[in-house]
This record gives C-alpha cells, structure tokens and sequence, in this order.
C-alpha cells in the first residue's frame, strides 16, 4: 500500500512573557514532587507513596484571551454583527476553522502602512489564484522574525478597511496575520486620528466585523514554510471559552 506524505507546520508563537507581548502573563508550575506532597495530605500519605515520589505535574496560567497566537470571534469587533448579536468564540462555526488555505504575501509593503484592496488584488493576480468562499487567507507580513522582542509591537503592516471587505466580499470568513494586531500598529493609527479627528482610523479593520461577520487570527508565525502559495489545508479550531470574544488557537498548515 502507497503511504502519502504529509506535511504539518505549525503557525503558532508559544503562550509566554516577553517583550512583544503587552498584556500580563501568569505562569505557575507544580512539580512532580511537589505534586506528590500536595495530593499525600489529602490522605494523610507522603510523596514516598507514589512511583518515583512522583505526581503529576500541574499549570496554572493567567492570560489574556489575545495573548500568543489567537482566534478573534466577531463579538470582539462589537456587540452587533450584520445587525445580529455577534458571535461569540464557542458559537464560530467549525467549518470556518479547518479549510483550503491561501498565503498572500505582503512583506513589500513597509511597517506602519495600511495593506490596500489593491494589494490584495495584485497578491492574487502574482500567485494566479481566485478566491471561493471560505478559503482561510493568511496575510504574510513577515513581522513574526521581531516575535520576543519590542519591534513586535510596532514595525509591521496592518490591514484596511477596503482589503478586509474585499476579503469578506469573496466569501472569506476567516482570516489571519502574522503580526501583533490586524490593523496597523496602534501608534500610527492613533497619530493619524489626533492629526485629524476623524475616528475612521481607529481600528478599521476590526470594526469593519460589525458591517460583515468574519473571524480573524493575530500571531501568526512561519507563513515562508509553506512550500506553495496554495493547495494547502489549515486547520485553526480555538479553545471554546463561553461567552468569550477571543480564544487561544494553535493554527497549523498541512500539506500533502
């Protein structure tokens, strides 16, 4: 019998602490011996009572839903989506979460400048692909080589109102970035906004969720191993938090 090869790659940074990662981290790890003298005195035993004097180990993390790679569900963009109660991470549609993946590549274009309509067009135009709707479009920046450093939080490209509607327009429902936010670092988005008091650059990309129900990832990692621009699978399933507006998600390419 033919054995076909398959190729898994993982676009995902770890959950820690460190400079480009703004939001607290909380990390605690019970030992294996310090496990096994916690769980002894609920039977007025000892470690010496387990294999080894060993337990088993435990984490308890405190993190912010957006911390590491993560899935934003459309109530993060607003209360109302389409006019409807936007929806929240345990109600995403699993379809939308495992599809045929599309990478566009963006690294051209400078950190602080907003990714265009026509970026994406010409993206497309280079790789000679058309969209169908739910296709999962990674956007390649190529800011995941700062990840752990402060650069993270501020040399990248961000995406535009026009280019997530034109996504959203092809029937694409999720989306992903391998930058520290979806729209343009906050920065430049809040320098043009008291430069001209119109609000419109706050976030556009994010709040373009409460016009057309769509879903995004931010941290991605790793789109240049993707050996081929399309003609890959993804599959990004977020951890099911109730209620929630965002879940952690370890997002993988499979080829093959």
């Amino acid at each position: 019998m033919r054995t076909l090869a398959v190729q898994f790659i993982d676009l995902s940074v770890p959950m820690e602490q460190n400079p480009g990662e703004l939001a607290p981290y909380g990390f605690e790890q019970t030992g294996h011996q310090e496990g096994a003298d916690r769980f002894a005195r609920q039977f007025d035993g000892s470690r010496k009572d387990f294999p080894g004097e060993e337990f088993l180990n435990m984490e308890m993390i405190t993190a912010s839903t957006h911390t590491g790679t993560h899935f934003d569900a459309p109530l993060h963009f607003g209360s109302r989506s389409e006019g409807e109660p936007a929806a929240s991470i345990d109600e995403v549609p699993l379809e939308w979460c495992f599809g045929d993946g599309v990478v566009l590549d963006f690294t051209h274009i400078q950190a602080g400048e907003a990714i265009e309509k026509r970026d994406i067009e010409q993206a497309l135009e280079r790789i000679g692909y058309q969209l169908k709707p739910l296709d999962i479009v990674l956007i390649r920046t190529g800011a995941d080589r700062h990840w752990g450093t402060p650069r993270y939080l501020t040399d990248y490209p961000g995406m535009s109102r026009e280019a997530t509607a034109f996504l959203t327009g092809q029937g694409i429902r999720l989306m992903g970035i391998d930058s520290y936010g979806f729209d343009r670092p906050f920065k430049h988005m809040i320098s043009d906004y008291k430069r001209t008091g119109d609000n419109a650059y706050l976030f556009p990309a994010h709040f373009w969720g409460r016009e057309q129900t769509y879903c995004h990832m931010e941290r991605l990692a790793n789109l240049e191993q993707i050996p081929v621009p399309y003609g890959f699978k993804v599959a990004c399933f977020p951890i099911k938090i109730r209620q929630a507006g965002a879940s952690w998600v370890r997002a993988v390419a499979i080829i093959g």
